[in-house]
């Protein structure tokens, strides 16, 4: 592609705010939802998504455990050290974060981002023992960003590791509480960690694969799973991960040929890709606004 044209591209992506990196986590949705988020809305349409409990479960486990046991936390570019301070608090601390940025949903939503509490509390402490049976006493730091291109790609792909030592890294997913409905009101189920390595979904491997690039291919990877009862680790050998970044980046190609043909319209993109399934889950937190722009891109 042309330098000019990628230029242009470039400028007009985030809503004409400009955009100028993937991540993996933007990779990793469906081709249509990422002209709907990333091409046709700007970060202030994104930042509005209501997102359900389960992401904040993840988050929650995720922030609190580092704030726990990494000695530095960046911050972009800043470089933290971290102070000791007790579970409660934190907890407590990164709750009230969550729950000051983000509206509940729905009323259901809202009773299950309350009900979710004690099983969060226990996926961390299993958090806690995943990140000790990896690293041991290892010093962690956590949040940092990584960034790769791959060869003839316009854009960087960026990311930001979970934890990590000089020699090991780990991506954490958690695995929240269900809340079924039943005549009583609601019943909880514990999701079930995968118990091999072939059970785990691409999406997460493809993410470890890219911090595994992103890193020279120097440290070792490890993709750890947590529910309330239980941790999981597992550690993909070379060929996986080459394979899921190759998957990875076939992606991060086939968007940037959309944007080559459509010269970054989100309304040309929407010409050849197929009008989005909105029953999919991955369509649940657009706004009304973004189901408009969905709606006249794909003439719905």
């Amino acid at each position: 592609m042309k330098d000019e044209l990628a230029k242009t591209i470039r400028s007009k992506l985030s809503g004409g705010q400009g955009y100028e990196h993937f991540s993996p986590s933007s990779l990793n949705i469906p081709i249509q939802k990422y002209i709907i988020s990333y091409v046709a809305s700007t970060q202030e349409m994104r930042r509005a998504n209501k997102v359900g409990y389960k992401a904040h479960y993840g988050n929650l486990c995720g922030n609190v455990a580092q704030r726990i046991v990494s000695k530095y936390i960046y911050d972009k570019a800043d470089k933290r050290e971290v102070k000791p301070e007790a579970f409660e608090k934190i907890f407590e601390e990164e709750k009230e974060k969550i729950n000051r940025a983000n509206e509940p949903k729905d009323a259901r939503d809202e009773y299950c981002r309350i009900e979710m509490i004690p099983s969060c509390k226990a996926s961390i402490e299993q958090t806690l023992k995943l990140v000790q049976a990896v690293f041991g006493k290892r010093e962690l730091s956590s949040e940092r960003y990584v960034h790769h291109k791959p060869e003839g790609l316009v854009l960087d792909i960026l990311g930001r590791i979970d934890f990590e030592s000089e020699d090991k890294f780990l991506e954490l997913k958690s695995k929240p509480i269900n809340f079924r409905k039943n005549k009583n009101g609601f019943a909880t189920v514990v999701q079930k960690l995968p118990d091999d390595i072939d059970k785990c979904e691409p999406t997460y491997m493809k993410q470890v694969a890219f911090y595994w690039v992103a890193n020279d291919r120097k440290k070792k990877p490890y993709l750890g799973y947590v529910n309330q009862e239980e941790y999981k680790i597992f550690e993909p050998e070379n060929d996986r991960l080459e394979y899921h970044y190759q998957q990875l980046c076939n992606k991060a190609f086939t968007i940037q040929n959309l944007f080559e043909v459509s010269e970054g319209d989100p309304m040309k993109m929407a010409q050849y890709v197929e009008a989005p399934d909105l029953s999919n889950f991955y369509y649940s937190d657009l706004t009304e606004e973004q189901q408009e722009i969905t709606n006249k891109l794909w003439n719905l």
